[in-house]
């Protein structure tokens, strides 16, 4: 049956926001490239770390010595001096190897004593690379290297405390001014951070950088799935995330022109500042407005859609049927959190779900955090590791469509964990075969967390599907926040801990996934009655689901 135009439904026929505005126009489109573009820039700021303090070849100098090749000698309390015995670091950088000197006035001509190893204080950095990073800035090396991992995880937090706290104002005082007081947290905290002066000064603006900038993305897909028709919201899911992937794609480009902490982060604030002239262009969720009852801002905004979208409209906003049933209380819910773990289906798919997202974080960020750690150039690893997104994107699209959510889940985590598990057997001396292998898993990870948003959106009932979304992606933050620090247990324990630990984790997932029931072809549930008895029967054409190619 042919689809009706907007402008050829009654307003007794009228469903959804699209049935009056259209699927997506020139409305939704310029909502989707200024989303896009935020999405680009965000990713920036997710992974900036890695060139703010990348890992960076660094040896002992002595104290108060300019370079590694004067040999100053430094008398102490009991007339002793100290002086390097030999500029050779390569058992441990971290240490200096030195003898005393009895009563001596120059380097020649002394008694030499049983040397005696001690801790390094002062270092210099190999810039091979890089120029000044915060890694030479602070002094992050040595016994201070895990803050580098520390501060990766402080950002997750960030990101974490703002999913729940944002998600919650947004509901509370719509949309817009949640995107609002983001956009100023994300402004004033990478404009401070130009000043940091220590590095508990840098973490704290870290934090508020995360704060804000996940409020923005977060927020702003939740109003892009909001004005996007069911017609088109699987490819509009799908392709908003592709911003992640070009903003990956061109970090690496902006970490090679800019090698100083200080101008990189210049290059990381300045895309940010020109959204403040894009914020008249996005609207109010319309569907926030008609759950409050907002019918005079709902009408504006729905016209000022229809007219840019060219539909016509023949009735009044206030005649539509979507309207009074929510004005007699048919389509309002009072579902919460609790809602997803009352009934037994339900809770073991939730729970399936949250160690998915965990995974699927905690694997992601892991790789992508760790691409300096792999042979070769780090600037084009951090490119290659970008750019196998697009064909990860572009697998997922295809499976999605032809085999469908599940088996597409399946095969990327399974193939995931393979790969991690084949770098474990490859030899030390083959270094472009670790890389190969980790660059396989980067695709499949970015490929299955492509799938999870989209799974996660159709699987859950709409009295609780934001519920579910939201607390998945809050404990996918417990991933996140843990993922920096896979790389110092390997340096604590064997260098194989963590492509052992993302194997066990990606293949668990991957076996998981399959007691999942598919969605492709589906009618989405509405009440949590649908949502418990999802999957017993076989698929339902659903107008919003069901494209022409998913028949």
């Amino acid at each position: 049956m042919e689809t009706k135009k907007p402008s050829d439904i009654s307003a007794y026929e009228v469903q959804d926001i699209s049935d009056v505005v259209g699927s997506f126009g020139p409305w939704q489109r310029r909502v989707f490239i200024i989303f896009f573009y935020i999405n680009i820039v965000g990713i920036w700021q997710n992974l900036s770390i890695t060139f703010l303090a990348p890992n960076m070849n660094f040896w002992c100098i002595e104290p108060n010595s300019t370079d590694s090749f004067s040999l100053p000698v430094l008398p102490n309390s009991t007339d002793q001096m100290l002086r390097r015995l030999s500029n050779n670091t390569s058992k441990d950088e971290c240490m200096i190897t030195v003898y005393s000197e009895q009563n001596a006035t120059m380097v020649s001509f002394v008694n030499v004593s049983q040397p005696e190893t001690v801790p390094c204080t002062k270092w210099q950095y190999d810039t091979s690379y890089t120029s000044q990073t915060l890694v030479s800035e602070f002094d992050l090396v040595c016994d201070r290297e895990w803050l580098v991992s520390l501060a990766k995880s402080i950002y997750m937090i960030g990101f974490l405390v703002s999913v729940i706290l944002f998600g919650q104002l947004s509901d509370w005082i719509r949309r817009l001014p949640t995107i609002f007081i983001s956009y100023i947290v994300t402004t004033i905290s990478l404009l401070l951070f130009l000043l940091s002066t220590s590095y508990l000064m840098f973490v704290i603006l870290r934090f508020f950088q995360a704060f804000g900038r996940t409020g923005l993305t977060t927020i702003g897909f939740v109003l892009l799935m909001e004005i996007v028709g069911p017609q088109h919201r699987t490819e509009a899911g799908i392709a908003i995330q592709l911003g992640w992937t070009v903003g990956f794609i061109t970090l690496a480009l902006v970490g090679y022109l800019f090698r100083h902490w200080f101008w990189f982060q210049v290059a990381m604030s300045v895309p940010i500042l020109p959204l403040v002239f894009f914020y008249k262009f996005i609207p109010e969720s319309p569907r926030w407005l008609l759950i409050q009852g907002k019918v005079k801002q709902l009408e504006k905004i729905l016209i000022e859609g229809a007219k840019l979208n060219g539909q016509e409209l023949k009735y009044q906003i206030k005649d539509l049927k979507m309207l009074k049933e929510q004005k007699t209380g048919q389509n309002r819910s009072t579902s919460n959190v609790f809602d997803l773990f009352r009934s037994p289906k339900m809770r073991s798919r939730v729970l399936n779900m949250i160690y998915l997202w965990i995974v699927n974080a905690f694997m992601y960020y892991g790789l992508s955090y760790n691409t300096n750690d792999l042979a070769g150039n780090p600037y084009l690893n951090f490119f290659l590791a970008g750019a196998l997104e697009i064909p990860a994107y572009a697998s997922v699209f295809f499976g999605i469509k032809k085999w469908g959510r599940r088996p597409t889940l399946t095969f990327f985590m399974l193939a995931g964990g393979c790969a991690c598990a084949a770098i474990i057997a490859v030899p030390e001396s083959i270094l472009w075969l670790t890389t190969a292998f980790a660059m396989i898993g980067k695709f499949c990870i970015s490929g299955s967390f492509g799938v999870l948003y989209l799974y996660t959106s159709e699987l859950f009932p709409t009295v609780v599907r934001n519920v579910a979304i939201g607390t998945c992606s809050m404990w996918a933050r417990v991933g996140s926040i843990l993922a920096p620090f896979v790389k110092e247990l390997g340096k604590a324990t064997h260098v194989s801990v963590p492509n052992i630990i993302y194997a066990i984790l990606a293949v668990s997932s991957g076996l998981l996934a399959l007691l999942l029931p598919e969605t492709k072809g589906q009618k989405m549930p509405d009440s949590l009655l649908e949502g418990e008895h999802f999957g017993e029967h076989g698929p339902l054409k659903d107008r919003g689901n069901c494209s022409k190619n998913e028949k």
